[in-house]
């Protein structure tokens, strides 16, 4: 390109006018430094996009901190009384905590604190670890609570170790795969998800009494000759030599030849003697399957800083090497590979972008000169480009939500180029080509396309500030937005100008495509447009009133259901799983069995598939219980193109197959990506109150009561059925014996529950010791009154003939809110059935008084994923006003006007019909993603009729008459408008019609945008024409009526003038 400033001979002629001075006119000017600027963004930019952080959905920040505690052998109301109201007291006043769920569960509790979104989380952990290392009052047997923050953390790769082994066989190659992870460069997050170990050392009671040993003397025994003790040191000429007994034992077989008795001729009664020594895993029964083969899981994770693609890379890697080295019939397989999905999905938006910025070309190319529309195309390189270079300064990765904005933005950032192009583009076709005549055109636009930029700007600024749920989504969004619309400003004020102003534009020859195109589109604008807008503007207010009407019957369509209110869409899931829960007072087995039952009906429902369309739907099935009473299958579905329907119709399938199982407590499919695992539901309410049995009943009334309510299921609850309980009491006999509950507790407790002798390390893992009775011995409760009790002066005798022992019906699981215990209720909403929002509401309107009413002193409060999105959309609502009111004054300003910035922003109601009837052909529901394409329609429908209005305003201030300035505003201006309008709309017509299941989360926010937008340049170019003179009309009115006051209190005051000098 030249970097000469003289302009073509054309400008010769215009010698007389002024030398165009200005930041516009220097870069003009001054060719280099613009191709510098627009070097140094490339560049950047480039590098940028290479080393950014990829991701599938930007981090969600997780404001929780968590206290847990153990105390075993515990009961919940221990819990509940000893540890979790000492700690509630302790934090009750740091006012950075939110919200406050304790839970108590048998030998264990834990608080989950959740944080004020403004507050530093190091701080509050800081200020909770101090308030509860603080409290001396703990039970002496507990555990040290632990506090930790909850963060967040990236999925990875999850995997299995698959092989015909017993479990107790894979976990130590699980283990060692483990450990190879963590040594591998960028792996820092590796969870094994396998039983525990324990050496328990298991003594009949009958064998106690035979030896006269007792569980405490067993436990002494292991505690005196298992460890490693220090004797002090010796200083010699050679230095200090350190004195230790080294006699850890670390595996069962090792704790055998410990002496528990030594007589007096020094014969040993050996621990063998007298227990049965098992080293093995925690008691409890496991299930670990893949596809039917034993299993041990793995899960590799990503910090949240974390690129996740070259994590996956490197752990692909291994598992590939790993795999020739395993024994024979051992496999690692890989059950979900995120990054995979990822690629995939950002391939999708990166192909939506490319197939959006060619129909934008394409739509430039057709209405502008093709040199002319190649620079303006230029801008959006630079724009996206300058926006990548200053993602990572604002924390943003390269996810499906900022593409989505980079398509979202492809019409829009091009608008402030195709303004300030087209106006320089007409001074030159009107005066000649050159530096002057570009600045001039340029200059003209200036103003109203940058205040066009701004209030764009200020539409999506407020959401930089949005919290919740969704909160980052909207952050990403605003800030690329926003960056993108920054570097528009720099390009179309600073780099085209320069661009333009060396380019020689020659004539368009009469007999060129481009010539006839340009004759037919002018005589449309110059002939049927114009004649049409001369006939709105004398009509305009039936034309007014025909828009309102379109308006309301828009509005209608939402109101008969035609167009439904949702939350946010729901995305089907990849890799859909189902979680169940049992009561407490079920088996280890029941639940085994239950997830047998479960197991069994995805395979025949998949069987059902097969047989109807030929293929399977499954890729694997991994299924595995974690704990006593919970557990999960997860279902990988093959590739999204093999599918023959969404995880909601797989999940509808699972549902109606699935029979009765006693004993569920609750049952869970999570089939939506963006329903979180949190377990607190779509839907949630909790019901507070001081009787727990009163809350109970309550809560199983209410779970009848919302079963029968059209579109929830999946209910469940915190509510645990009853279990058994025995209950010892003192006899008198007992207080002879010098014998108390306290000391009885502990004897019982030691035998029966477990005394830990001691914790060793082995294998990087924490091992206890625990001495006991035999399994067969704890499970009869009629061996309870026989066992052994030793009293304070060393006698035995039978717990039966000290103590009465009564079954009770006891607690398992105890929740508390605020400070109240409480029962929650949660479940799920079929949204293709009812309105989430419409259905909430008739449960509080009509269930929950009649609840109340049934039990006085029960409150409720609503919870679950929609009460955080109702919160989100009262924000969002907040933000919508905040916005406008910028925008006001962002158009107050260069307007010099209150009333015409009200014409311009009348635009935005009106975009809505576009909306409405968008989502009404594409059959989707209007969601707080699609109020996100109407913030950004509203944007460009405001750029649009700004310009529109200034050069009204220009024309007036030449003196011409107000209907003729209108008229030639609509038609001078009609090409800009269309060509934004149009390349917006094809910018995002692309992801309209993507097929991909994952697009669906964006796709309301294109329909939104595109049609709005559509439907606005219908608006801008008619109905503001008719504003403009209605204003005008009001104005007249207003000053005849302010004339016609005046009038009346002139008469007023010359009359009164009149009669004072007679009164005198």
């Amino acid at each position: 390109m030249t970097t000469e400033n003289t302009g073509s001979p054309a400008t010769e002629p215009q010698t007389t006018e002024p030398k165009q001075t200005g930041l516009i006119a220097y870069f003009a000017n001054n060719s280099v430094a613009a191709n510098l600027i627009m070097v140094f963004i490339i560049i950047m930019g480039i590098f940028s996009y290479f080393t950014i952080q990829r991701q599938m959905f930007p981090n969600i920040e997780i404001n929780y901190i968590n206290v847990s505690a153990v105390y075993r052998g515990a009961s919940p109301q221990e819990i509940e009384e000893s540890i979790l109201i000492k700690i509630e007291e302790a934090i009750k006043d740091i006012t950075e905590i939110k919200k406050a769920t304790s839970r108590a569960f048998r030998g264990s509790g834990r608080i989950s604190l959740e944080i004020h979104k403004d507050q530093e989380l190091t701080e509050v952990l800081d200020k909770v670890k101090a308030r509860v290392d603080s409290i001396a009052t703990f039970p002496a047997d507990m555990e040290p609570p632990n506090v930790t923050q909850v963060e967040f953390r990236q999925d990875v790769i999850e995997m299995s170790l698959v092989g015909d082994l017993p479990i107790n066989e894979l976990k130590p190659i699980a283990k060692q795969i483990e450990d190879e992870l963590l040594q591998l460069n960028n792996v820092s997050l590796v969870e094994l998800d396998a039983p525990e170990d324990e050496i328990a050392i298991e003594i009949n009671p009958d064998t106690l009494r035979k030896y006269d040993l007792t569980i405490a003397d067993v436990t002494a025994a292991i505690r005196r000759f298992s460890a490693n003790i220090s004797a002090g040191q010796l200083r010699t000429d050679s230095g200090i030599v350190a004195i230790r007994v080294e006699n850890q034992l670390y595996s069962g077989d090792e704790f055998r030849r410990i002496p528990v008795k030594v007589g007096d001729n020094g014969a040993k009664v050996l621990l063998e003697d007298v227990a049965e020594i098992k080293d093995g895993f925690t008691e409890g029964e496991r299930y670990f399957k893949y596809s039917g083969v034993n299993a041990i899981f793995l899960s590799v994770k990503a910090t949240k800083d974390q690129s996740t693609v070259p994590v996956a890379e490197s752990v692909k890697k291994y598992i590939e090497a790993r795999n020739k080295t395993l024994p024979q019939g051992l496999q690692i397989k890989v059950l979900v590979d995120m990054t995979f999905y990822l690629n995939a999905r950002l391939d999708m938006m990166l192909k939506n972008l490319f197939q959006g910025a060619i129909l934008v070309a394409l739509m430039l190319t057709i209405f502008l000169r093709f040199r002319l529309a190649f620079w303006v195309m230029v801008g959006l390189p630079i724009c996206f480009l300058g926006a990548v270079m200053m993602m990572p300064v604002f924390g943003i990765t390269i996810n499906i939500l900022s593409l989505f904005a980079f398509i979202m933005v492809l019409g829009i950032v091009v608008d402030d180029a195709i303004v300030i192009g087209e106006s320089a583009y007409s001074e030159i076709e009107e005066k000649g080509g050159g530096v002057e005549s570009v600045v001039r055109g340029a200059k003209r636009v200036a103003t109203p396309a940058t205040f066009g930029v701004l209030t764009t700007i200020a539409v999506f600024a407020p959401s930089l500030f949005s919290t919740g749920p969704e909160g980052a989504f909207f952050y990403n969004i605003s800030v690329v937005v926003i960056l993108c619309l920054v570097f528009s400003l720099i390009e179309s004020k600073l780099i085209l100008p320069a661009h333009l102003a060396h380019m020689k534009f020659t004539p368009v020859k009469e007999s060129s495509w481009r010539s006839k195109f340009n004759r037919k589109f002018f005589s449309f604008v110059n002939g049927p447009y114009k004649n049409f807008v001369v006939r709105c503007i004398e009509w305009r207010w039936l034309v007014f009133t025909v828009f309102i009407a379109i308006l309301m019957i828009s509005i209608g369509l939402i109101q008969a259901n035609y167009v439904r209110m949702i939350p946010a869409p729901k995305v089907p899931h990849d890799f859909p799983r189902v979680s169940i829960e049992m009561n407490e007072n079920v088996s280890d087995m029941a639940t085994i069995e239950a997830l047998k039952i479960i197991e069994t009906m995805v395979l025949d429902v998949d069987q059902k598939i097969i047989d109807e369309y030929g293929s399977s739907m499954m890729k694997d099935i991994m299924v595995f219980n974690s704990g006593r009473t919970q557990g999960q299958v997860l279902v990988p579905l093959v590739d999204e193109e093999e599918r023959h329907f969404n995880a909601f119709e797989l999940a509808r399938r699972w549902r109606e197959a699935i029979p009765t199982i006693p004993g569920m407590k609750s049952f869970t499919i999570y089939d939506d990506i963006n329903g979180g695992g949190n377990g607190n539901g779509e839907f949630g309410f909790m019901l507070f109150g001081a009787d727990i049995d009163k809350l109970n009943a309550a809560g199983r009334e209410f779970i009848s009561m919302l079963q029968q309510q059209e579109g929830l299921f999946d209910i469940s609850s915190t509510i645990d059925p009853a279990s058994k309980e025995i209950q010892m009491d003192l006899l008198p006999v007992a207080y002879d014996l010098g014998l108390d509950l306290s000391n009885i507790a502990s004897q019982v407790g030691a035998s029966f529950f477990g005394g830990e002798a001691q914790r060793v390390i082995r294998d990087g893992e924490e091992v206890r010791v625990m001495v006991r009775y035999p399994k067969l011995t704890r499970e009869r409760f009629a061996e309870l009154k026989y066992a052994v009790i030793s009293t304070p002066s060393g006698q035995e005798v039978m717990l039966g003939d000290v103590v009465t022992l009564t079954e009770e019906p006891g607690i398992n699981y105890i929740r508390r809110e605020e400070g109240y215990r409480s029962v929650y209720v949660f479940g799920s909403i079929d949204e293709e059935l009812v309105e989430p929002n419409e259905v909430i509401s008739e449960v509080e309107e009509k269930l929950l008084p009649q609840l109340k009413s049934n039990f006085p002193g029960v409150k409720s409060e609503l919870g679950g994923t929609i009460e955080e999105q109702q919160a989100q959309q009262d924000q969002q609502i907040t933000f919508l006003i905040a916005g406008l009111l910028m925008v006001y004054i962002l158009l107050a300003v260069p307007l010099k006007s209150y009333g015409q910035p009200l014409i311009i922003m009348s635009v935005i109601p009106f975009s809505l019909t576009g909306a409405i009837w968008g989502h009404f052909f594409f059959g989707i529901d209007l969601s707080m993603m699609s109020t996100f394409g109407l913030i950004a329609a509203a944007g460009v429908v405001i750029n649009d009729s700004l310009v529109m209005t200034d050069f009204v305003n220009q024309r007036r201030k030449q003196g011409h008459a107000i209907k003729a300035a209108v008229t030639e505003a609509g038609c001078a201006r009609f090409r800009a408008i269309t060509l934004t309008s149009i390349t917006t709309f094809a910018g995002v017509l692309p992801i309209m019609f993507e097929t991909s299941l994952q697009a669906k989360f964006v796709i309301p926010m294109a329909v939104a945008l595109g049609f709005a937008v559509l439907y606005a340049t219908l608006v801008t170019l008619v109905l503001v024409p008719c504003l403009y003179m209605i204003l005008e009309d009001l104005k007249s009115k207003f000053v005849w009526l302010f004339g016609l006051i005046a009038k009346v209190f002139k008469r007023k005051k010359t009359a009164s003038i009149d009669t004072s000098p007679s009164q005198a």
